[in-house]
């Protein structure tokens, strides 16, 4: 059996990972689509993942289901340049805090960033 190895890209990226509340309110609806035009736009396009269960543990020690979309893009960065990181990392801040300000009913959205390399065949 003929062995396998799989080319990596020589230049990671960064994956940039947003996990939206689903809500069926007109400004968790409004803010999903703006989410998904700017990735698309600022980075060329994103991947949606819709009603997917989390699960988080309540302060009653019990564990709630909620419902999340995820959203996410690669940014044609290299993690291991502290220049790029440091501006994915300000660009998620910002991402959250704008989220916060206009989602008000969510306690947490978790964004998340971290370098990861595509495989070409």
């Amino acid at each position: 059996m003929p062995s396998y190895e799989p080319n990596y890209v020589p230049r990671a990226k960064i994956r940039v990972e947003v996990h939206f509340p689903l809500r069926y309110v007109p400004a968790y609806q409004f803010h999903l689509c703006w989410l998904v035009a700017e990735l698309t736009r600022l980075r060329g396009g994103c991947t949606v993942q819709e009603n997917l269960t989390g699960l988080y543990q309540s302060s009653e020690n019990k564990p709630i289901e909620d419902r999340v979309s995820v959203v996410y893009s690669d940014f044609d960065m290299d993690w291991s340049e502290p220049a790029q990181r440091a501006e994915a990392l300000a660009y998620c801040a910002t991402l959250k805090q704008f989220l916060k300000e206009n989602l008000w009913e969510e306690e947490e959205i978790l964004i998340s960033a971290y370098p990861v390399a595509h495989v070409s065949p």
